[in-house]
């Protein structure tokens, strides 16, 4: 399971009061085999541990107490460690923070929370600070799917206003459902791309044929035609098309392999 991640990148933005701020940009991440330290073992730490065990990072949580969720996950899961320990002393903290990739704040104690930041800025490592929007530079924002999980959103305000972030992508994904056409665009391109990438190796000639066949496709989804028969449409273009560039392959073939995607 990948983990959707925004992370700080260089440029500037305004934040909308006049001062500058960095720029995040959206980034899908494979968390398998990356390790999160989260500090604190509240409500709030126990979300963001288990978000990303089940992403599939290896998690620690540093705190003096821990909920009872947690602590029972733990016991079950060896890739789920809880540290008992003061993590207002740096000794005990800073090894642990030199261990991490990413750094979870999730106390509410502020100065453990700021000897946490200034630790993960010395070792440079990725913060995300639940308890500071402004400075956070890992944001975690409301995930969904749609399409049977093959369309993935998030929504994030960025710290002003979870409840309509939350509302935001609920609207999102109930819009996208009922879009019977994006919907069938997405199940066509979703299987040509694994046969054209099959019989087209080199990208800059496989990349145009992509959005090629995306403008043949969307004429006829308006047009309601049956997924098999714009299927038959596009092995019938791209049979031709990929001749051009020397490649053979035959109607017939093609749409057996577009029509096979998917299936178990």
């Amino acid at each position: 399971m990948r983990g959707s991640i925004l992370y700080t990148a260089p440029q500037g933005l305004h934040n909308g009061r006049g001062a500058e701020k960095p720029m995040r940009i959206p980034l899908w991440l494979e968390m398998s085999g990356r390790r999160v330290l989260v500090v604190g073992g509240g409500n709030v730490g126990t979300r963001r541990a288990l978000m990303f065990r089940e992403a599939g990072a290896e998690v620690r949580v540093v705190a003096k107490w821990f909920s009872n969720k947690l602590a029972e996950a733990a016991k079950r899961d060896n890739g789920l460690r809880l540290i008992e320990a003061d993590a207002s002393n740096k000794e005990e903290l800073e090894p642990h923070i030199k261990w991490a990739d990413i750094v979870v704040i999730a106390t509410d104690n502020k100065e453990v929370n700021n000897l946490v930041w200034r630790l993960a800025e010395k070792h440079r490592r990725w913060v995300n600070d639940a308890t500071d929007a402004e400075r956070t530079q890992v944001v975690v924002p409301y995930m969904g799917e749609a399409y049977n999980g093959g369309l993935k959103v998030a929504v994030t305000s960025e710290g002003r206003t979870g409840v309509a972030a939350r509302n935001a992508l609920q609207r999102i994904l109930e819009c996208l459902e009922r879009d019977e056409e994006l919907r069938v665009l997405y199940d066509v391109m979703a299987r040509l791309k694994p046969v054209l990438k099959k019989h087209v190796a080199v990208a800059k000639q496989r990349i145009p044929i992509y959005y090629e066949v995306e403008e043949l496709v969307k004429p006829l989804i308006k047009k309601r035609k049956a997924l098999e028969e714009i299927l038959e449409d596009v092995a019938s273009y791209l049979a031709k098309r990929i001749c051009e560039i020397g490649v053979r392959a035959g109607k017939e073939q093609l749409l057996q392999e577009l029509m096979s995607i998917g299936e178990d």
